[in-house]
């Protein structure tokens, strides 16, 4: 009876392994098994094979490689290595076995090597669909970013010329219309521009993410940003009868690192959403202040800016959904309110973009308040030395 390595215990040593979940198969520095649990003969297929306590490890290696293809067969000589290894291992059936090597010491005396196998065929198959699913998801957000760019930018042509031929149709060289027959001209070309708005939106938001230009950090002046996007929405606003205030307490904010044109389309979609949701005679107040940000004061510096209107609000549930892109709360569906549902998503990618925050307070019927806080330095890695 061959005796087994000093320092092992054989039966203790095989309650262990049993107690183990991956195959285990402990070999003494003779050469010999220690121990092994069934689930090593299981998981390497070794019927017939003896792996009883005391029996040769020599025909296991031999059998475990009888398991390989050929290029691989010959790494595998012996089950007495005396250095960690951990490797996957195609078999000729197909499977993938993961195992891993560990030398057994005590103090400077080399007493076996403990062999641990499992088969993630399974789990290597679970991710080998879930990359080509997320493959497939890939291909299909280009593929619909590419459509939606190309219809609006279809769409944008005949719209230019109904446009055109309303601009025409005023002009009093062609004649004078009646009062019904330009009312329903104003009706065309207030449609007609709606329609072009929403077109342009989803062309930009699809033909950015089509291209995949990487952003454009520098320093900008957000208070001067802010006057010159109040100023352009103001005619608008004024027109519907909706009153449009800038507040910068404490005088100009500071310079602010982002990129000019994602922060710039954010912030009109806020202010155009503001606009349009805001009945006849309501309110909308812009602000810009330095803020540490949100948190435990272990934030950067960085500036907070608030769009706020007294309009129709965000239903409660829909807060968090109206980030989403073509999501729009029950209230904006249900009246007069024209959109495609991509506006605070373009706040939200862009506030991402500079690793910032937005957050939305609302209240049906009682208006809406969008918080957006941006790092002074811009991204980490974006500001200066």
């Amino acid at each position: 009876m061959p005796t087994e390595p000093r320092s092992l215990h054989a039966p203790f040593s095989a309650a262990v392994l049993r107690a183990i979940p991956l195959g285990a198969l402990l070999v003494g520095d003779d050469g010999r098994v220690v121990a092994a649990n069934p689930q090593f003969s299981e998981v390497c297929g070794l019927h017939g094979v003896d792996t009883s306590t005391g029996a040769p490890a020599d025909p296991i290696a031999d059998a475990v490689a009888r398991l390989l293809p050929e290029r691989d067969a010959a790494a595998l000589r012996s089950l007495r290595g005396q250095f960690v290894r951990k490797a996957e291992l195609r078999l000729r059936d197909g499977r993938t076995l993961r195992r891993s090597r560990q030398p057994i010491d005590a103090g400077e005396r080399h007493l076996g090597v403990l062999w641990l196998v499992e088969d993630v065929t399974e789990q290597r198959r679970y991710e080998a669909d879930l990359h080509r699913h997320i493959d497939t998801l890939g291909e299909l957000a280009r593929d619909r970013a590419e459509f939606a760019a190309r219809t609006s930018h279809e769409l944008r042509t005949p719209l230019a010329t109904v446009l055109t031929f309303c601009e025409l149709l005023t002009d009093p060289a062609t004649g004078a219309l009646s009062e019904v027959q330009r009312e329903y001209l104003d009706t065309i070309r207030r449609a007609a521009t709606r329609m072009q708005d929403m077109a342009d939106g989803l062309l930009h938001r699809y033909a950015e993410a089509a291209s995949g230009a990487p952003p454009s950090f520098a320093p900008l002046d957000p208070g001067r940003l802010l006057t010159r996007l109040v100023g352009d929405i103001t005619p608008w606003a004024t027109r519907d009868g909706v009153f449009v205030a800038l507040d910068l307490p404490g005088g100009e904010p500071p310079p602010l690192t982002a990129d000019a044109d994602q922060l710039e389309r954010a912030l009109t979609a806020l202010l155009d959403n503001a606009v349009k949701f805001t009945p006849a005679g309501g309110t909308v107040t812009v602000t810009a202040r330095p803020d540490e940000g949100p948190g435990d004061g272990e934030q950067p510096p960085g500036l907070r800016i608030t769009v706020a209107d007294s309009g129709i609000g965000i239903p409660k549930e829909f807060q968090e959904e109206v980030f989403t892109e073509f999501v729009r709360a029950p209230n904006a569906r249900r009246g007069p309110y024209p959109g495609t549902g991509l506006g605070l998503s373009v706040v939200r990618d862009a506030v991402r973009l500079h690793s910032g925050t937005v957050t939305v307070h609302s209240d049906e019927g009682h208006g809406t308040g969008v918080e957006v806080w941006l790092p002074l330095g811009g991204p980490p890695g974006t500001g200066p030395a």
